[in-house]
């Protein structure tokens, strides 16, 4: 009964999680979104009326938000109710093993398409990119934890191209049963190192992690003493017998056509945006206009040209443009100001939005042959006047891509 129980608590469980957090995906139908209006609100009605919490808090079902947390409490309590009732009401012994069997081939399926979706992010350098100008001139001590690591990773295009293609052999011995378990032990242990990253750097894709790695562990259960004998007591066991998807010739073609469609669709889904964007290395996509860094050669404040003291927090030191839309300044003092960045180059102006802030500001630029900027406008009052030097970014060590099989030099 105990066994019965928790089978069924684990299918309507992962059912659930599965249907109820969003997971976009290209040509996909999001079931989730359709049914976030009704998980949403009875998350805010559990926090308000049965946890008591009247702090503001994140209610929408994104990793590691107080409202997923409050969401998988709700699960556990409707899965409890469903499985108990399950287990009780049903009056004969019946055999689920088909039943469970195709459960069991969703699950590898879905696992599949998230290593599908990790793993070519990795390899076309999509998820781990190349730290931006101002990310590359923050010291390390000033880099939070989560931003190091990933920066790190975005550094080695070789080393996210080996991860990303780890997880998609997985992705692809998932798919086949003659090798879903192999596949399963190697997601695994993909999935144990990214869990185990994801804790230790404090990324915030804690709670996903670990769902995915419960799918793996789900599928390995079934062959854990198999495995166990063979590994530990030396021990080989035949394996269990599986259910035989298919009674006829007929419905075999069937379902290799279904399976052949359902993989196609797939990796269809996954690759469709690197190819409608044409982006198959993200490192040289094409940046937005005056992308990168500068050095802040002349600083004019209010009529008064400042020297570059590093005591002064009036004086910029450099200014970075990134390309998802901000300019960025850095003080003397490497305290770093972010504002929302529009560029007008009919006017020749960077209209700039500081966070929290409804006032727009405009500098007016002018670019000379070298490259260097002529920046000149107000910003809180104050008259600015600079020229900026563009910094070479490629230059530097973390960017370049050298390798040495000894340490002579």
């Amino acid at each position: 009964m105990l066994h019965k129980i928790l089978s069924r608590f684990f299918f309507v469980f992962v059912g659930l999680f599965i249907l109820s957090v969003p997971f976009p995906h290209p040509y996909m139908p999001d079931i989730a979104g359709w049914l976030h209006p009704i998980f949403e609100g009875l998350v805010k009605w559990t926090g308000a009326h049965l946890l008591n919490i009247h702090h503001p808090y994140t209610t929408q079902l994104v990793s590691d938000s107080t409202g997923l947390y409050i969401h998988l409490l709700i699960l556990s309590i409707i899965s409890t109710i469903i499985s108990l009732g399950w287990a009780l009401l049903e009056k004969t012994n019946r055999n689920n093993e088909k039943f469970f069997y195709w459960f069991f081939v969703v699950i590898s399926y879905y696992l599949a398409l998230q290593l599908f979706d990790y793993g070519f992010s990795k390899i076309f350098k999509w998820q781990f990119y190349l730290p931006e100008p101002n990310t590359l001139f923050i010291t390390m001590g000033n880099t939070q934890r989560d931003l190091l690591y990933w920066s790190t990773m975005g550094l080695s295009r070789p080393y996210t191209i080996f991860v990303g293609t780890m997880e998609v052999l997985a992705a692809l011995l998932l798919l086949f049963k003659r090798t879903r378990l192999t596949g399963a032990l190697f997601a695994f242990f993909v999935l144990s190192n990214v869990v185990a990253i994801n804790f230790c750097y404090d990324i915030s894709v804690k709670i996903f992690s670990c769902f995915l790695l419960l799918l793996c562990s789900s599928i390995i259960a079934p062959d854990a003493s198999r495995l166990f004998s063979f590994f530990i007591c030396k021990k080989t066991r035949p394996q269990s017998v599986e259910v035989v998807a298919y009674a006829s010739a007929r419905s075999k073609r069937l379902y290799q056509f279904i399976k052949a469609f359902v993989i196609a669709y797939m990796l269809f889904s996954t690759l469709s945006v690197y190819f409608k964007t044409n982006n198959f290395n993200d490192d040289k996509a094409a940046r937005p206009l005056f992308h990168g860094a500068y050095d802040v050669i002349v600083f004019v404040n209010n009529g008064d040209t400042l020297a570059p003291l590093l005591t002064d927090t009036t004086r910029w030191r450099r200014v970075f443009v990134h390309r998802q839309g901000y300019f960025i300044t850095q003080d003397m003092q490497d305290n770093m100001q972010d504002y929302s960045l529009l560029i007008d180059t009919i006017q020749r102006n960077f209209i700039l939005e500081r966070d929290g802030d409804t006032q727009l500001f405009k500098l007016n630029y002018e670019q000379y042959p070298d490259s260097s900027l002529r920046l000149s406008g107000t910003i809180d009052k104050d008259s600015l006047w600079m020229k900026l030097k563009p910094i070479d970014i490629k230059k530097l060590p973390a960017l370049q891509n050298e390798f040495n099989w000894t340490i002579d030099n």
